[in-house]
């Protein structure tokens, strides 16, 4: 583990971590709010666990940030997973992805003009998050121990959150899944793997108190669409009733005009705001209970 290296964002630390078993080392970015902020939550704290940090950290970061000045956001910490191996043009990202993010079996698949594209791995990614990115971060920041932990992705990072439900529902009290993909890959009209995965969880599985932000740009089923096989917006709903049977406080947002690629960051923007809400809004399950 490297010491803590400078970040051109303001308030950024960042340190290495070579998980075992994984095969590559990842970059953590953490973004802390204020001692001042928790102390006047009670010593309320929740901290976010961001895959794709490589390009969604910095959205994420000033999305909170802001939220937090205005009061719209409680306390949060920001902790970004990213790739050390990255260097700014997701060449690296975009072949690790499918490997990290994927369920099993691992497989790989020629992709005409790419190369080969590993998948499945998404195990050991969760091991690695589990075992050697939370223990990290809480040893070097106290005050992350013991914090409410949440977990956010998009796309096939969606997947992966949807994964880590399954595998382990009480790692973490949130899920943002953001223009999931919860079918296997390459995607054909009709899965919805992990929509049936959540599905064939036994009863009581989800811990009480297990909130999930869904979301969709309105236009990612379009023909043409690169992933419009992957029916997101569909699957996005099934997996709000399958969770719903399963007791699981959910919100879904349809951004109307955006794609896959364009709805990023309002995507985070409201999934901070309704997993995190701060004193200056009423939470969305406060404000469901309020209309029965």
């Amino acid at each position: 583990m490297t010491e803590n290296q400078t970040s051109a964002l303001p308030g950024i630390e960042s340190f290495v971590v070579e998980p075992e078993g994984l095969g590559t080392a990842l970059r953590i970015s953490i973004a802390r709010p204020s001692p001042a902020a928790i102390a006047a939550a009670d010593g309320r704290l929740s901290v976010i666990f961001l895959t794709d940090a490589d390009y969604a950290f910095g959205t994420a970061v000033e999305a909170a940030r802001i939220g937090q000045y205005a009061g719209e956001v409680g306390p949060v910490m920001i902790v970004g997973v990213g790739y050390a191996e990255e260097r700014g043009d997701y060449a690296f990202v975009g072949m690790r992805r499918g490997l990290d993010f994927y369920r099993g079996p691992r497989r790989a698949m020629d992709m005409p003009g790419a190369g080969t594209l590993e998948l499945g791995g998404a195990d050991a990614f969760l091991a690695a998050l589990l075992d050697t990115v939370a223990p990290e971060v809480e040893r070097r920041f106290s005050e992350a121990a013991g914090a409410r932990r949440l977990l956010f992705g998009m796309s096939a990072g969606g997947h992966f959150a949807a994964y880590a439900l399954t595998r382990r529902p009480d790692a973490f009290a949130g899920y943002a899944m953001m223009s999931p993909a919860f079918v296997d890959f390459p995607p054909a009209l009709g899965d919805e793997q992990m929509v049936e995965a959540v599905r064939a969880l036994p009863p009581g599985s989800i811990p009480p108190g297990t909130a999930v932000f869904l979301s969709a740009g309105s236009r990612e089923e379009e023909p043409g669409e690169p992933l419009a096989a992957a029916s997101i917006i569909g699957n996005a709903y099934r997996m709000r009733a399958a969770l719903t049977a399963h007791g699981v406080s959910t919100e879904l947002c349809l951004f109307e005009g955006e794609t896959h690629i364009s709805v990023l960051g309002a995507a985070i923007t409201r999934a901070i705001r309704i997993l995190v809400p701060g004193p200056g809004a009423q939470s969305w399950q406060a404000a469901l209970t309020a209309t029965e």
